[in-house]
């Protein structure tokens, strides 16, 4: 299930800019495109309680996926920052990942000289049972996560706990895809 996002120099700049212009806290955006070409990027408001750790695309930009599919385009891409860690999903960013089919791009400013760009899908599928070994995300009680990376099979394991105090148990699967940037 691997594969690729291709992105116009253009739009590969712009996410490094947006990430430049927002750090310290972490921004956000959309992309348009079809068949893995992106086409327009759509920046987003961060909308997260804590922005400098977390993000949360606002409503407004989440809605244009609309726009794209009237124009016969799909919502290709979700991107977003991690101004001071690796270009890797966090336990929230898989918690977050409600886009399945969507390529989620992490712009790293860990070395500002260099920024990273990554993409990886993110699958979630319900579990049954609480997996073994979880601890709290940043001390949050009702947030656990258990990463397991070997390189090859890289997943979170993760229990939230819901308003009704009954536990949400998901493993999320994490598909690096390769960026390709054209021009």
């Amino acid at each position: 299930m691997t594969g690729s996002i291709h992105l116009p120099r253009s739009i590969y700049e712009e996410i490094i800019a947006h990430a430049m212009e927002g750090a310290p806290a972490e921004v956000c955006g959309v992309l348009a495109g079809i068949d893995g070409y992106a086409t327009e990027l759509v920046r987003g408001r961060n909308e997260a309680a804590n922005p400098i750790m977390d993000y949360w695309i606002d409503g407004q930009t989440l809605l244009k996926q609309f726009d794209f599919e009237d124009r016969g385009e799909v919502m290709i891409a979700v991107y977003h920052s991690h101004p001071v860690d690796e270009a890797y999903p966090s336990a929230t960013d898989a918690c977050n990942a409600y886009y399945p089919d969507a390529v989620h791009l992490i712009c790293s400013l860990k070395d500002p000289s260099h920024p990273v760009v990554r993409g990886y899908l993110l699958v979630a599928e319900e579990l049954s049972t609480r997996p073994p070994d979880l601890i709290p995300v940043r001390g949050n009680l009702h947030f656990l996560a258990h990463h397991h990376r070997d390189g090859k099979n890289n997943y979170y394991d993760l229990a939230i706990v819901e308003d009704n105090g009954r536990p949400r148990l998901l493993r999320v699967r994490i598909l690096e895809q390769d960026v390709i940037v054209a021009g």
